[in-house]
């Protein structure tokens, strides 16, 4: 009690006004979080980093560097035929790069000169003759349309870097099951014979343009109507 006999007040401390929330700004800096890891500070105003996707491996990488002829060759051919897988056409789960990979990258019978051969073939050397193409387009006439015909042609345009929009216009025939001239010429309906049909012409010509041992490496014979029956039946080394 005071000396006066009052009671003393309970003396409450002033109240201080309470503390201005912060906020960030645009100019304020951003903190890291505590977990992150590998982060940078970056501007509020600056668009969000976005990674790019590793690129996919080049594959036959056993038969040779990137800095060696093979390797150059094979990654041209590579990303020729991912440019024109683009198109989606795909025979039988087959993508252009996919067939080609198994059945002549990943072939031991298959040899690095003959793929650096494959790299310089011109389209002279693989052209059919006038008078076959027009027996060709009058049998089928619309060849050149077969997602068929565009799956091989863009196969083999790829490995050999030649136009495929040329390779067409000179091949109708590319992609049709027999050859002309004969009573066999006709547009395969299923396609396990369209696949094998495609790999074919692409291994037949070659030989025919003077890439020896094609046929003999995915089919086991290099003749073209014993490695043709070969084809057929369902048979190969891929």
């Amino acid at each position: 009690m005071d000396p006066i006999g009052r009671r003393p007040s309970t003396l409450r401390p002033s109240s201080t006004p309470a503390q201005a929330e912060t906020r960030p700004t645009a100019n304020t800096p951003r903190t890291a979080p505590a977990n992150a890891v590998g982060y940078v500070q970056r501007s509020s105003f600056d668009a969000p980093v976005t990674q790019a996707a590793p690129s996919k491996p080049i594959p036959g990488a056993w038969r040779g560097g990137p800095d060696t002829p093979v390797g150059k060759a094979i990654a041209g051919m590579i990303e020729r035929m991912r440019a024109s897988d683009a198109s989606g056409i795909q025979i039988k789960g087959d993508t252009m790069e996919s067939l080609f990979t198994r059945a002549i990258l990943d072939n031991k019978h298959v040899t690095n000169e003959q793929l650096l051969e494959i790299a310089n073939v011109k389209l002279e050397q693989l052209a059919t003759s006038p008078e076959d193409r027009a027996k060709v387009l009058k049998k089928v006439p619309n060849a050149r349309e077969l997602p068929v015909h565009k799956f091989t042609v863009g196969m083999l345009a790829a490995a050999t870097g030649i136009d495929p929009k040329a390779l067409s216009e000179a091949c109708p025939d590319l992609g049709l099951t027999g050859a002309p001239g004969t009573p066999l010429l006709y547009a395969a309906k299923t396609e396990r014979m369209q696949r094998s049909t495609a790999l074919h012409d692409f291994t037949d010509y070659l030989r025919g343009a003077g890439v020896k041992g094609m046929n003999k490496a995915v089919w086991g014979v290099e003749n073209r109507v014993l490695s043709a029956a070969v084809s057929a039946l369902g048979g190969g080394r891929y």
